[in-house]
């Protein structure tokens, strides 16, 4: 119930442009940053489960679609992100290497016969875990991989992955669980993330500070 009360406390900020001040204008927001701080640091006298909900939304998962992709993801996902329309998650940290993000075993591994990455979780040390949005509401992830690219490991990169169809079910190759009750934040939904072999289309690739040609 608290989780359902914190969703829906989400949407109706969403329906302004308050949780959104630091987005562009022309995506939905007002490019204030320094109101966007203030007006999430002030969720904190309220309810502490909203904060981090917010926080997941708008500043993990919108965050990272406007600053590490370009102008083709703005486009896609920053509107419906800004509005509540499109629930994401930053699936980074991980059971084995929490957030020692260079060492992170998840992979993106480019086919360039069908140009696309296949994302995926070698090991149970490799999962995603204490992912905001995961558990219940997240459609969408941007999930911080290894990038192999031609035989060769390219680095930490992100690359957007459908997580949920329309109905809320687990889309094929991805395995989802609940984190459970978390003293205090109760209104959070924490999961845990597999990936099996799941594809992707090269354009996922957020790619600001690098890309990957079809061929």
């Amino acid at each position: 119930e608290h989780r359902e009360q914190v969703l829906e406390w989400l949407e109706d900020l969403a329906s302004t442009d308050r949780t959104t001040m630091g987005y562009p204008v022309e995506y939905g927001g007002r490019g204030d940053l320094g109101g966007y701080i203030s007006g999430f640091e002030t969720m904190g006298f309220g309810d502490l489960s909203l904060l981090v909900k917010c926080g997941v939304q708008f500043g993990l998962w919108g965050g990272a679609v406007q600053h590490l992709g370009t102008e083709r993801h703005h486009e896609e996902y920053l509107e419906d992100t800004a509005k509540a329309r499109l629930l994401g998650c930053f699936a980074m940290t991980e059971l084995g290497h929490g957030s020692d993000v260079q060492h992170l075993g998840t992979t993106a591994t480019y086919d360039p016969e069908t140009q696309e990455f296949v994302v995926h979780t070698p090991d149970d040390f490799a999962r995603k875990v204490w992912i905001g949005n995961a558990a219940r509401d997240g459609q969408i992830a941007a999930v911080f991989c290894q990038l192999v690219v031609g035989g060769e490991q390219r680095g930490v990169h992100a690359v957007v992955v459908p997580i949920r169809d329309g109905k809320g079910k687990p889309l094929p190759g991805v395995r989802i669980e609940d984190i459970g009750p978390k003293l205090g934040l109760d209104g959070v939904d924490n999961g845990r993330l597999w990936f099996d072999g799941v594809r992707v289309p090269r354009e996922n690739l957020l790619d600001r500070y690098a890309s990957v040609s079809p061929s």
